[in-house]
């Protein structure tokens, strides 16, 4: 017989302050680790007095050394020779590491692609005035095309991409041969034979780099990280920024280009023995399939990200459309990394959890990635008793406590209640967790399936 909700809110306001019984993963000592690769790793664009990178955050979670020997702008080959010439100290290091980080490879890309829609809009006359062709560094920067280029401007690359069908063909065409060199080994583009620069060059530095790692330390964990795809922005912003012309369809198929790209470079890691992967590539998009993500769903790495902001003068302090890791991203860099470790913490105090209490927009926080992160502390969304069911008895759990709260008398949920009971992670346990916690319970009571996370992201989209 079913209990009353009078009842089950009685034995909320009873028992509500019973703290939740977490079971951490079997423990393994992590007590060194070194981090190898590029601004990713380094924590470019954050505010280092009150923002942490993703190291930061892995060492605090447990409770480790972490030695950070990543440098800005790096190349895989320029890693390999990083490598090669370490200090005896940064040497002695990675010979007491218990896990190597590396990430490393978004810089080809970038370098090799830059260099190519550079060379492109100086055929075209698309270069800002006082630019020519000379004025293309060899392996130029995002910055350097964003700087270099006329994007907006009259005469510039929206006005051209809008001018036809002959321009937007023409532009589409070298965007598509950029992405088949970058990720194709066989065939030919429009303009020759594939290249495969990620398989022929980026593949064979990274093999390089892990074999001379292991000869350093054979009994180190190496985990390399996939490369995550910036060029997935909001459907809003899409509109407001691009509108719905040719220029929007361009940056549209880019998304599309890029998502193969980096899902070639995932792939190909995995032809790379002795390594273990973290998949930031699949966080950052967090779609259960790279073929969902389409103009309504481009895949989230807007989020994690800086790259929807406003542009902003270097004379002002700012930063251009930055596509590295944010303090969310960084966040969930990490979460990706701890979930390879495989080594539990339900620790709420630490930086792990600081962090994402700390996010204003924590309740858009992609579901795959909230998955990660609660994984990481051991948590499920709703369980606020812990007897490992979503039931009413949850949601009167929270309107037991919101009742309390807004009566202004003292919470009695623990910390690790406070994460779980705010099922919609907008940082208030309210009514509105509640209902989501009713709805489920609804809907699995009716015989449907649904994961809780699942079900979680369904609301959201």
């Amino acid at each position: 017989m079913k209990k009353s909700l009078s009842f089950m809110m009685s034995a909320a306001i009873a028992v509500s302050s019973t703290a939740v019984a977490n079971v951490s993963a079997e423990e393994e000592n992590i007590e060194n680790m070194v981090i190898f690769g590029d601004s990713i790793s380094t924590g470019y664009g954050l505010d280092p007095e009150t923002e942490y990178n993703y190291g930061q955050i892995c060492a605090d979670y447990l409770g480790c050394n972490v030695e950070n020997y990543a440098v800005d702008g790096l190349e895989t080959s320029e890693l390999c020779d990083l490598l090669e010439t370490l200090s005896d100290d940064k040497k002695q290091a990675v010979a007491d590491a218990d896990v190597v980080v590396i990430s490393i490879g978004g810089n080809d890309i970038i370098h090799y692609s830059s260099k190519k829609i550079l060379d492109y809009a100086a055929r075209r006359n698309l270069l800002k005035a006082g630019y020519t062709a000379e004025d293309i560094p060899e392996d130029p920067s995002m910055n350097d095309m964003m700087n270099m280029i006329n994007f907006r401007g009259e005469g510039g690359l929206k006005d051209y991409a809008n001018s036809g069908i002959t321009a937007i063909t023409d532009l589409n065409r070298e965007l598509k041969a950029l992405s088949m060199n970058l990720r194709l080994t066989t065939g030919n583009n429009a303009y020759g034979a594939n290249q495969g620069i990620i398989h022929n060059d980026i593949m064979p530095n990274i093999d390089k780099a892990v074999k001379i790692i292991d000869g350093i330390n054979p009994d180190a964990r190496i985990i390399v990280q996939t490369v995550y795809q910036p060029l997935q922005f909001s459907p809003t912003y899409i509109q407001s920024e691009y509108g719905s012309g040719n220029y929007s369809m361009m940056v549209t198929q880019l998304r599309e280009d890029f998502n193969l790209v980096m899902n070639t470079f995932r792939e190909e890691l995995k032809t790379i023995d002795g390594i273990e992967i973290a998949d930031v590539f699949y966080q950052f998009t967090s779609l259960k399939k790279l073929s969902d993500s389409c103009l309504a769903t481009p895949g989230y790495a807007y989020y994690f990200t800086n790259i929807q902001e406003p542009l902003k003068a270097e004379t002002e302090g700012g930063k251009t459309k930055d596509f590295h890791p944010n303090q969310k991203g960084q966040l969930a860099i990490a979460a990706t990394v701890l979930d390879v470790i495989g080594v539990g913490n339900t620790d709420l105090d630490g930086l792990y959890t600081k962090v994402f209490r700390n996010i204003e927009d924590s309740k858009y926080y992609p579901t795959i990635a909230y998955k990660t992160f609660m994984d990481g502390i051991d948590l499920v969304p709703g369980d606020v008793n812990g007897d490992g069911l979503i039931d009413t008895v949850d949601s009167a759990f929270i309107l037991a406590e919101y009742a309390r709260i807004s009566a202004e008398k003292p919470e009695t949920f623990s910390d690790s209640q406070k994460i779980i009971a705010n099922i919609n992670h907008d940082q208030f346990v309210d009514t509105v967790d509640s209902a989501v916690i009713l709805a489920y319970y609804a809907k699995i009571s009716a015989g449907n399936s649904i994961d809780v996370f699942d079900f979680i992201d369904s609301l959201n989209n």
